[in-house]
């Protein structure tokens, strides 16, 4: 009887430890053009480069992609705030000028509403939607949606005016 237990014991212990394995096939990784859009270098940009100079650990961090610049906005200090709103205006700027404007969308299910949208890139200007947030975002993400979507609607308007 003891060994029944002890047979029993040792089989749950098993499949309890081997649930806790870790399966690295199931690791998805987004290929798609907005993930690629948002996290896009731009190595040219030299928007805030002289505020850098003042914060020595910045100095080795790129601040080039959406995603990254958007971060300084979440710090105190003004000038890296300035700087980060500089530079998200001047990828909105160049990704509109590749043919890729961008417009980030939050909220729930935004990133199924995002993958719906970019199905057919030629019917809204080209527009490539990105979700940013599935629910709650940090306010510094919205800001910096705010930015790049206005900085997308004043290119499209102008496009569209001339």
């Amino acid at each position: 009887m003891i060994r029944k237990l002890f047979l029993v014991l040792l089989f749950f212990s098993f499949f309890q430890i081997e649930s806790q394995n870790l399966d690295t096939s199931n690791i998805v990784v987004d290929t798609s053009s907005s993930s690629q859009l948002y996290t896009k270098c731009f190595e040219n940009l030299n928007q805030g480069n002289e505020i850098f100079l003042k914060y020595p650990g910045f100095q080795s961090s790129k601040f080039c992609s959406l995603i990254t610049c958007s971060f300084l906005l979440s710090y105190k200090e003004a000038d890296l705030q300035i700087a980060g709103e500089q530079r998200l205006i001047g990828i909105a700027t160049q990704l509109f000028k590749e043919g890729n404007p961008v417009y980030l969308i939050s909220g729930l299910d935004s990133s199924f509403e995002a993958a719906k949208k970019n199905e057919n890139l030629e019917d809204d200007n080209h527009i490539v939607y990105i979700s940013y947030s599935e629910c709650i975002s940090p306010a510094f993400l919205r800001k910096a949606a705010e930015i790049v979507n206005q900085q997308t609607d004043r290119l499209t308007k102008q496009k569209y005016l001339k």
